[in-house]
């Protein structure tokens, strides 16, 4: 069964992973906090040199002065704000936490707002941690690690209840402010989108108001950070918050106004952007656009077949690479486990488009083993299934298509179809050969496509076509 939402959230734990990583900061998801924590304290030696004797002494004070009047009713007094503003918070910012920063922060939740009874003090509490964090993220004086962190935290405040899952909803206008401001570090940025995400979870999943109040909140950043231009520098960073704010589109916005759309479009034409980033844009764009829209619309059904070439040559190219590899290693000719027949074909692309010439390296026949990764096959067939619901989804309510009628609509239908096959495809194998018939299939001539869709032989060699020497990486010129 194919499984996008389980991919996008790898890919996007991966890239959060290792922008927080380049941050000098380690991060443990949610809900792994305490094992981790546990874990990592079983193994320390006594006189621990990474533990900090002012986050020590922050911890012991809280447990009487602050925590004990709290889990009795007490109200959020002056006391207590002194306490979380002037002693605690700080601690973020402290050089010397540094090496156990992710641990301090965690330790903040729990002993900052954790067993609160009455609700307006939670709420009152909740209130001045998350003024606190901003002022550490928004201050470019403290170092990145503290403001990423503070980032971090305002995102995962929880409800009273302390649940997995739950969002101290408030928290949302503050990570839109620091997601959607260019003029904030990027890696800052991420981590306030990562938190915004998760409100974006929270909302739907609650529906109703506070649905609403979500996309109230959220749009004018969600479409502040679509709408910038391609980074120069940070390109990873800036395409994940990219990536991010485009599949929050269909959240925050039911149908395209003109200038989105146009947006959208701009993105998705961008040959700067990343292919992510250009197929993200393409599934908001189909999933939003409507008459009112005014955009193009087989023009961007064209825009999209691109991008369906375009992802289907990224693991071309994986599969050229290794295969040459291989030849060059003394392969291609033995056996082994996990070895398979690959078929040559000629994979010219139509009117001489992008991509490498000629056929796959190797003699004909060659047994070769597995060369494109699983996950790359997982997300090409995210990619093409995506890009098919972009066109026209399966029931045939949703897609750039929709705006279209007659030969314009069946064409794009057919070519919906035939992504949507291969995509499926590709995720149920997961394999070299399951690729190579998608590249057959996607871009054989001109019309391969379409005759594919409605049943014809995408495989059938083209007419006058030179055979390419299978020895040569380079020919077919």
């Amino acid at each position: 069964m194919f499984r996008p939402l389980a991919f996008r959230r790898l890919a996007s734990a991966i890239v959060v992973a290792g922008t927080l990583l380049e941050s000098g900061v380690v991060v443990a998801q949610d809900g792994e906090e305490d094992a981790a924590t546990d874990s990592a304290d079983a193994g320390k030696p006594a006189a621990d040199s990474l533990k900090n004797s002012a986050w020590t002494k922050i911890e012991q004070d809280a447990e009487k002065g602050y925590k004990e009047p709290l889990k009795a009713g007490a109200g959020f007094d002056a006391a207590a704000r002194e306490f979380v503003v002037r002693k605690a918070m700080p601690q973020l910012a402290n050089d010397a936490n540094k090496p156990i920063i992710d641990r301090v922060r965690r330790r903040m939740r729990e002993i900052l707002l954790g067993g609160i009874t009455d609700d307006r003090a939670f709420e009152d509490a909740s209130k001045a941690v998350a003024e606190s964090a901003l002022a550490i993220a928004r201050n470019g004086e403290a170092s990145r690690a503290a403001r990423v962190n503070a980032a971090l935290l305002i995102g995962e405040l929880r409800a009273k209840d302390g649940k997995d899952g739950t969002v101290w909803t408030p928290a949302a206008s503050l990570l839109a402010g620091i997601a959607g401001d260019a003029a904030v570090d990027p890696s800052v940025r991420v981590a306030a989108m990562s938190g915004l995400v998760r409100h974006a979870d929270a909302a739907r999943r609650a529906g109703g108001d506070a649905a609403g109040e979500f996309t109230k909140t959220a749009r004018p950043a969600i479409l502040a950070i679509v709408a910038e231009p391609a980074a120069a520098e940070q390109t990873t960073v800036n395409d994940w918050l990219a990536s991010r704010a485009l599949s929050l589109v269909t959240t925050v916005v039911k149908s395209s106004p003109k200038e989105l759309a146009a947006t959208l479009v701009g993105v998705m034409n961008d040959s700067t952007r990343s292919l992510d980033v250009r197929i993200r844009a393409a599934a908001a764009l189909g999933a939003t656009a409507t008459p009112k829209s005014e955009i193009q619309a087989v023009e961007a059904v064209g825009s999209i077949q691109a991008l369906a070439v375009a992802a289907i040559e990224a693991d071309e190219a994986i599969l050229r690479d290794r295969r040459y590899e291989q030849q060059l290693g003394g392969g291609g000719a033995g056996g082994g486990g996990g070895t398979k027949m690959l078929p040559m074909m000629n994979m010219r692309p139509p009117g001489g488009g992008p991509g490498m010439p000629g056929g796959l390296p190797g003699m004909p026949g060659a047994a070769v083993s597995q060369l494109v990764p699983e996950q790359a096959l997982r997300r090409t067939a995210w990619r093409l299934v995506t890009l098919a619901n972009a066109i026209l989804t399966d029931d045939e309510k949703v897609g750039v298509a929709t705006l279209l009628s007659g030969e314009d609509k069946d064409n794009s239908k057919a070519y919906a179809e035939l992504y949507r096959e291969h995509g499926l495809a590709i995720d149920k194998d997961r394999n070299d050969d399951a690729l190579i018939k998608a590249l057959a299939a996607l871009r054989p001539d001109e019309e391969a496509p379409v005759a594919a869709a409605a049943g014809g032989d995408p495989t059938a060699p083209e007419a006058g076509a030179k055979p390419a020497d299978d020895s040569d990486p380079f020919s077919g010129k």
